[in-house]
């Protein structure tokens, strides 16, 4: 959609949408080829794709500068495509031997240059942060993950979330079901309600608007039905972690930021890092959230106002792999629960963004399919992707935290030639020195 189209004709933004989640699972795809070329000669008769700009535009050598690298390629990403208006991009090594933080482009069209410290949307990362919290819960016994939803939520909330022909399992949901995407519950979001709209062409089309969580939970409720009974498939839906912020808050009374901040925030002094709708920290400094793109409409409205426990928290790429090296390293929760977190599950059907993906709690693990399988270590092991174009993985065989984002909900692809890119340059370092 572009500025001028105030209106566009229904059929062509739900083609755009299809295409979108089109090119979403391509996306994944994608990324597990270029990641494959980041362990050329690690597993013999691989053929490595070369899809690193900086082969061309920044010179890659043997006895190149890395982080030099890294920064070109950051670069080259601004105005190759007229949705990806700034980019973020940090890297860590496990060992603190390296890391790594850059930026490029502009942060709002005023030509506010995009810094390190510049907070973004990163959408579904969010996910990743809730089910830490509902284990960090868990070992405090303020929950159990066998609990019924029910435990904890009004039966206005519950009954009838989770229909499946014709059978109500609503009361029947446990939270484990929920955070490991198993209750059967549909997707708010990505679905299409009555009216022929997902949620997200919703939004975008009537910014103005604003929408309660429980609005959000409705709709599921009441225009949507279950996909399985509760615990017997895998199936995407940002209405189960809706419903898991309601859980924290009513599990603990108190409002799901200071739970957030209690546990997560404030113990890592993320200073950049907040929920949607909510004051900064201390110490964030003055710079406002980067603006996220679809095509060339900026969406960054809804993105403010619109999302909550299922994609709205705010944070910088150096923070992010602050969270996510202290939740691998078991600082924020046990080492037991982390591996209970790992619990994968094969992500088929419709709602799979790509074969081979599966789901842990509030995580994706990949694992090439088939004849692939023996290639299974040379991609990154586990993390979570946002539609905003935001991204957090580890990859266990370089020991490498990864995070950034594009700012576009339109060129997911970008994202993942960025991150292989990124991962590629600091591997391909390691084995030339």
């Amino acid at each position: 959609m572009t500025l001028t189209e105030k209106d566009p004709p229904a059929h062509k933004m739900t083609a755009r949408v299809a295409g979108l989640r089109r090119c979403r699972a391509l996306a994944f795809l994608t990324a597990l080829l270029v990641l494959v070329g980041v362990f050329e000669g690690v597993v013999p008769g691989v053929y490595q794709v070369r899809l690193l700009r900086t082969d061309v535009h920044c010179g890659r050598t043997a006895s190149g500068d890395v982080s030099r690298q890294l920064q070109c390629l950051v670069s080259d990403y601004i105005g190759q495509d007229p949705s990806v208006r700034n980019v973020e991009l940090a890297v860590a090594k496990g060992d603190g031997s390296y890391a790594w933080a850059g930026s490029a482009g502009a942060a709002q069209p005023g030509g506010t240059p995009m810094t390190n410290d510049t907070p973004v949307y990163i959408a579904s990362v969010t996910k990743i942060y809730i089910a830490a919290t509902i284990m960090a819960l868990a070992e405090r016994k303020v929950l159990a993950l066998g609990d019924p939803i029910a435990k904890y939520l009004p039966a206005g909330l519950v009954n009838g979330i989770d229909v499946y022909h014709g059978h109500d399992y609503s009361r029947q949901v446990t939270i484990r079901e929920l955070v490991s995407m198993t209750s059967g519950i549909p997707d708010y979001y990505e679905e299409r309600g009555r009216d022929g709209k997902t949620m997200f062409e919703v939004f975008i089309g009537n910014p103005r608007r604003s929408w309660t969580v429980n609005e959000m939970i409705n709709r599921a409720r009441t225009q949507l039905s279950a996909h399985f009974p509760p615990g017997t498939g895998v199936y995407y839906s940002d209405t189960g972690y809706q419903l898991l912020g309601k859980i924290i808050q009513n599990a603990t009374h108190r409002p799901l930021e200071a739970v957030l901040a209690d546990y997560i925030f404030r113990p890592l002094r993320l200073r950049h890092t907040w929920l949607v709708g909510t004051p900064k920290p201390r110490g964030a400094g003055s710079a406002a959230p980067a603006d996220v793109y679809y095509h060339t409409q900026n969406i960054t409205a809804t993105r403010s106002k619109d999302y909550w426990a299922d994609g709205g928290i705010i944070t910088t790429a150096a923070d992010m792999i602050t969270f996510l090296k202290a939740l691998n390293e078991g600082r924020l929760v046990s080492r037991q629960s982390v591996h209970a977190m790992h619990t994968w599950r094969a992500w088929t059907g419709p709602s799979a963004p790509a074969p081979g993906v599966q789901y842990g709690y509030g995580l994706w693990h990949f694992k090439l399919p088939g004849p692939l399988g023996a290639l299974t270590n040379v991609v990154p092991t586990w993390g979570i992707g946002g539609s905003t174009g935001s991204f957090l993985f580890y990859s266990q065989p370089l020991n490498l935290y990864i995070a950034g984002t594009v700012d576009s909900a339109s060129s997911p692809m970008t994202a993942y030639f960025l991150m292989g890119g990124a991962m590629s340059l600091v591997s391909g370092n390691e084995h030339s020195s």
